[in-house]
């Protein structure tokens, strides 16, 4: 696992943990990381500062075992999935429709309802510029497979 502190163009920072460096590449790229503040997917890694042990007392003993903190991981995953679950349960899919059916309910053209569905990063885009409202579901290990 790896924590990059993140930003947006407006100067919010945020924290976010990834499985490799590899995993945030990919979802920057395809857009799926947002700032929690105000929803820019144009997020940046932002520089950070090393942990360094400097106690020796501290360096010397064993590393704790990812386990102890699993139950922690574990409940937030759980947590995710009843979410999106919800989410999934109360929302109407609207596929590729997304961008043009969120812009016509925020402009008051269409009565608001629940909807999930995709976008393209240039859609994504165009929805923060016009300060539509919008959240990304994050993908889920299960998502991967």
């Amino acid at each position: 696992m790896i924590k990059y502190r993140l930003g947006c163009p407006s100067g919010h920072e945020f924290e976010s943990w990834f499985r490799a460096s590899a995993d945030y590449d990919a979802q920057a790229l395809a857009g799926e990381i947002a700032c929690p503040l105000c929803g820019s997917i144009d997020i940046s890694k932002q520089p950070m500062a090393p942990s360094i042990v400097t106690n020796p007392s501290v360096a010397a003993r064993p590393a704790k075992a990812h386990s102890t903190q699993g139950g922690d991981a574990k409940a937030a995953l759980e947590a995710l999935r009843a979410i999106k679950k919800s989410i999934f349960e109360n929302s109407e899919d609207v596929g590729a429709r997304f961008a043009d059916e969120a812009r016509k309910m925020h402009f008051g053209e269409i009565e608001e309802r629940h909807i999930r569905g995709s976008s393209t990063l240039e859609e994504a885009k165009e929805l923060v510029q016009e300060g539509v409202p919008f959240g990304i579901l994050p993908a889920l290990p299960e998502d991967l497979n």
